[in-house]
């Protein structure tokens, strides 16, 4: 287990220290071509795409303010044209100065920036991260921009700000499990998400029918944001039976963006049940490529002296809407975060399994959308006996304001 945290530590660092390196090396060369820029700024120093280029340089090294000093100083003598507004408006979008941004549109909107494409992109992108999907999904709707929906990204973006500006979620799930040795086992939950604040709040009702019992567990989740965009993620779960979930659920985790559109994330659960205590350790690796998304998730789980370790992993192949993909996930082992892999009185199973899983969301209107998935597990459920579990699931989300 230490080995796979050990591994997950170095892909962040790796990550990290190959940044620096890339940096340093590009460094040298934006401030060389700053120093003879600013000498021919020297003999000219009224010639704004000197200036411009400065500005690029500087951006180029993260050093939006002096970047931003040098548009000015091209503002000052009028030099308006594509190559300042194309400039000025990365550099706004780069160091994250969002109001700016939009500020900015409007004066390159006024100086008539040709490129209407680059600034409805920008828009919708300060929109999206200010968190005003109202504006954003109106940009849309105006005809003079409803051409641009063609384009794939922003048909995307379109669609993830109608999906994130209904912030109340019912979540209706169902899943059946068959075997060649045992009856039929389900288990479905109704869930109700909502915004508090610029938080998020889930409550669910989870229900298990499984060897001839059967169980209610109410849960809720919290998602805590914070400001430099990590989050933190807090779980009570509470079974009024316990015979078949835990008496008392408590989870917690931290995520922390990285660069390159990569997550990470550490935490832990804990499940108390009638008649024996799980103690679990997790962490989370997750990357988007373009329309590509890909995760892994190791568990170390630790009951009454026997340790036991699974990894997931998923892949997802997302369209031009983000209810819309396509997914598999691979797993060793029993996932202890899997309702459906607990045994009768909370023993958990922590023999060897192997699962697949084939899974499809799709949108089927502005408000809601269905996700169906399918899986095999070729699982040891007593020491070198092995059988087979085939798996089924519907889940349904309908989104509101």
């Amino acid at each position: 287990m230490k080995k796979i945290y050990i591994t997950l530590f170095c892909l962040i660092m790796a990550n990290s220290f190959s940044v620096v390196f890339a940096q340093d090396s590009s460094n040298e060369k934006y401030r060389k071509a700053i120093e003879e820029a600013e000498k021919d700024l020297l003999a000219e120093p009224t010639r704004g795409d000197l200036m411009v280029l400065i500005a690029n340089n500087y951006a180029w090294q993260n050093k939006s303010d002096s970047a931003l000093a040098y548009i000015q100083k091209a503002e000052q003598i009028n030099y308006y044209n594509d190559d300042l507004f194309d400039s000025w408006l990365n550099i706004l979008l780069w160091s994250h100065r969002y109001e700016d941004l939009l500020k900015t549109c409007q004066i390159a909107e006024q100086y008539q920036y040709s490129n209407t494409e680059n600034l409805l992109r920008k828009r919708l992108i300060a929109y999206n991260e200010l968190e005003k999907y109202n504006q954003g999904v109106e940009l849309l709707k105006d005809p003079r921009n409803k051409r641009f929906l063609k384009l794939d990204d922003i048909c995307y973006m379109y669609n993830n700000m109608i999906m994130k500006r209904n912030t109340n979620v019912i979540l209706a799930f169902y899943s059946l499990d068959l075997f060649d040795n045992n009856i039929p086992q389900h288990l479905a939950y109704l869930g109700y998400s909502f915004d508090v604040g610029k938080n998020t709040m889930a409550i669910r009702a989870n229900y298990a029918n499984r060897y001839q019992k059967k169980d209610l567990q109410l849960e809720a989740d919290f998602y805590l944001k914070m400001n430099n965009k990590s989050y933190m993620y807090f779980n009570y779960g509470y079974s009024f039976d316990a015979t078949l979930f835990p008496r008392h659920r408590v989870g917690y985790e931290y995520y922390i963006p990285l660069k390159s559109k990569m997550e990470a994330s550490l935490g832990a659960r804990y499940m108390k049940y009638l008649g024996s205590e799980v103690f679990i350790t997790t962490a989370h690796l997750e990357k988007y490529m373009g329309h590509h998304w890909l995760a892994f998730r190791p568990f170390y789980v630790i009951q009454s002296g026997k340790n036991s370790f699974t990894l997931l992993a998923n892949y997802r192949y997302y369209g031009k809407n983000p209810l819309n993909f396509w997914g598999i996930e691979l797993n060793y082992g029993n996932s202890p975060d899997d309702n459906r892999l607990m045994m009768e009185n909370g023993i958990f199973n922590n023999l060897k399994a192997y699962k697949i899983k084939l899974e499809k969301n799709f949108m089927l209107n502005s408000f809601s959308d269905i996700h169906i998935g399918m899986g095999y597990t070729r699982e040891e459920y007593i020491t070198s006996t092995y059988r087979n579990r085939y798996l089924l699931e519907l889940g349904y989300r309908f989104r509101f304001k």
